[in-house]
């Protein structure tokens, strides 16, 4: 005679299984509050630590140990680039807190959706995750995450061709911070790197090196690295060489250990605009090539329209015409998709040199015609008035 086991004994084993679960993934997050290298330690089990975080969003009991193991592994794992997993975990656990109806929480998920989002190149909607993120915050009376937010919707307003604008909320941020060193560091850090696209190098160096002296008073690692790609971009492209071997070098090391894909493909690209401005060609694309590579796995749009750019600039240069074309036009498409319309029309300029450099003067001057009817839209900011100027006057000398 075979036993069988009862309805009702099904459902405590499956109790008692979902409370092992959870005791377990309650001991991950210990192990994670505790560490004193918590990096290390997510990189060496970050399968068991992405178990864990599955199990506890199962059960909206559980969900606060949930947020706690997203509140600590985001930041740990986002140079992983695993983005589209996380989405799915991010989406999960704001349905959730939605549900629950915890708008802190809410606004903690909302905000870093916005975050892969932005990086996927899907900026509306990054721009919608932010903004609902940044109301909660502000209804809610939180300053310094609020402060944040309006600095992310600054930095998809200069992607969004509206630098302008981008500045002012930067500023704006500035005025409103007060003595909160972090959420200062915070706004420098993506002033920066709007006044870093717009080509202004005097005022992104200084931001650049404020938000880097705070978040190294902080020992905020992340973000400090972040900082310090943000400067050693500044030096490449002004020609402060010497102040970019010792901190990317040591740079270099700490993100290979780390895992780190997505900083570590923008400190190459740097380092190849270092050696294209030295006249080294051939490191200029070994270092772009590996950035292509790196950004291959993380497919971050942005990112790799940049590298295209570069990649068709240092190939014109070793007259490799044809595969200089196809990385020009990559990034001209991509950058088209985007809204960005500066660097689409600064790509068609490099597409214009390409064919100048083939005499191919029918293609050259329908290039910069192109870039230049483009380019209108933008021609009351300056960087865009100065390109729109110099491509005018290539055209004219050439007619």
């Amino acid at each position: 005679m075979t036993a069988t086991i009862g309805i009702s004994d099904q459902a405590k084993w499956r109790r008692v299984l979902e409370q092992q679960k959870i005791a377990n993934a309650q001991r991950w997050l210990m192990m994670l509050e505790t560490s004193d290298e918590p990096t290390k330690l997510v990189q060496e089990d970050y399968d068991n630590f992405l178990r864990a975080l599955e199990t506890t969003l199962q059960n909206p009991k559980s969900f606060d140990i949930a947020y706690r193991l997203c509140y600590l592994l985001y930041p740990i794992t986002f140079g992983y680039a695993d983005w589209d997993r996380w989405l799915v975990y991010l989406r999960q656990s704001l349905h959730i807190s939605q549900t629950v109806k915890n708008q802190d929480k809410e606004a903690f998920f909302l905000e870093k959706i916005g975050d892969i989002l932005y990086h996927k190149g899907n900026l509306k909607n990054a721009e919608a995750s932010y903004y609902s993120a940044s109301q909660i915050y502000k209804s809610n009376n939180n300053p310094p995450h609020y402060y944040r937010t309006l600095a992310m919707l600054a930095m998809l307003k200069d992607l969004q061709g509206e630098a302008g604008e981008g500045i002012a909320l930067c500023q704006q941020v500035l005025t409103l911070a007060k003595d909160d060193k972090l959420t200062i560091a915070h706004a420098n850090l993506n002033l920066a790197n709007i006044y870093r696209r717009i080509r202004n190098w005097e005022k992104a160096q200084a931001a650049a090196r404020k938000a880097y002296d705070l978040y190294n008073e902080f020992g905020h690692s992340s973000f400090l690295t972040k900082a310090t790609i943000t400067l050693i971009a500044v030096w490449a492209e002004t020609g402060s060489w010497n102040s970019i071997h010792q901190l990317s070098e040591e740079l270099i090391s700490v993100l290979n250990a780390s895992g780190d894909v997505h900083n570590l493909s923008q400190l190459k690209n740097n380092l190849g605009i270092q050696a294209f401005g030295q006249g080294n060609y051939k490191m200029a694309e070994a270092a772009w090539q590996e950035a292509l590579q790196l950004l291959s796995q993380i497919q971050e749009p942005t990112e790799l329209a940049s590298i295209y750019n570069n990649l068709g600039m240092v190939y014109t240069q070793m007259e490799e015409w044809e595969t200089a074309e196809e990385m020009l036009l990559k990034a001209i498409t991509a950058y088209r998709r985007f809204g960005d319309t500066f660097n689409w029309a600064n790509s068609l300029d490099n597409l214009a040199d390409l064919y100048e450099a083939r005499q191919q003067p029918t293609e050259f001057e329908q290039t910069l015609q192109e870039a230049i009817a483009g380019l209108q839209v933008l021609k009351d900011t300056p960087h865009a008035n100065d390109l729109l100027e110099y491509m005018q006057k290539r055209l004219l000398k050439n007619q």
